[in-house]
């Protein structure tokens, strides 16, 4: 992360201190430091057919993605970083079984490496572990964003909004207790509003169920909504005895599955 070349200097207190407070901020890429130029490099870069896909059994079915998984450490405030060695999501979703969906490795780009720096710095200080992994995932979506108000199950979840073509999309909080078991809302959002280009939110997931509206289509028919959803990683994710033993029950299952029947034998399976 850098300043602005103005001389600004990121607006970190202001997250950490909404971040106490309620729950939640909402701020952009300007006030967190990000370079102007960062937006539009990241989309023509990884917002491309040779990185993001649709895979079978995942939803929305016209959703295309992409995703890398990094480790970090803090040392006071010095901030490491490498590749976490599987970016594999095993029982998430509603969709049982282990997922690999394609990969990005954005450390090996110094603006994206920059780019998670930032994002990293929003963590409060005092909820920063010394160790973990952070999640990020590119997701392109034409028609449902989500289908039902949700939790991820990680400590923090941070929105970037780099485009969208289009109206709806409208990003919401709901109190827990608001939210029926059938994902039906009784009571008033904590928080709706539309995310445009540019704008940035951090929540704490445990606090809130959340999600976005349908995009409604420009009168030409288009629509699309490209965004950055990160998590900040419980240590069972991927970490823990706990998550390893779940990764190894994931691989198991899915080759299992993969495993070909009769003729089938004689066909070479298409890699993950």
């Amino acid at each position: 992360m850098s300043d602005d070349p103005n001389g600004k200097k990121p607006d970190l207190e202001y997250v950490w201190a909404a971040m106490a407070g309620q729950g939640y901020a909402l701020t952009s890429e300007d006030k967190v430091g990000l370079p102007e130029t960062f937006r539009e490099n990241f989309v023509q870069t990884y917002f491309t057919d040779a990185h993001i896909r649709h895979d079978p059994g995942d939803w929305p079915v016209d959703r295309k993605r992409a995703r890398d998984v990094v480790r970090y450490w803090w040392r006071d405030d010095d901030l490491s970083l490498r590749e976490h060695g599987t970016i594999a999501i095993t029982d998430r979703a509603r969709i049982p079984g282990r997922r690999v969906h394609s990969r990005v490795r954005l450390l090996e780009d110094a603006q994206a490496e920059g780019f998670i720096r930032t994002l990293l710095s929003l963590v409060p200080p005092d909820r920063r572990r010394r160790t973990g992994t952070f999640g990020i995932n590119l997701f392109r979506t034409f028609t449902d964003v989500v289908t039902t108000p949700h939790r991820d199950h990680e400590e923090l979840i941070i929105l970037y909004v780099l485009d969208r073509q289009g109206e709806g999309a409208e990003s919401y909080l709901y109190d827990p207790d608001d939210i029926t078991a059938e994902g039906e809302t009784i009571g008033d959002p904590v928080l709706w509003r539309q995310l445009n280009p540019g704008d940035i939110m951090i929540f704490d997931d445990a606090r809130f169920m959340h999600g976005a509206t349908r995009l409604e289509a420009l009168p030409d028919g288009t629509s699309m909504r490209d965004v950055l959803v990160c998590t900040l990683d419980y240590r069972d994710t991927y970490l823990s005895p706990r998550a390893r033993f779940r990764a190894l029950r994931g691989r198991i299952r899915s080759a299992v599955v993969a495993r070909p029947q009769g003729d089938a034998g004689k066909q070479l399976s298409p890699a993950a």
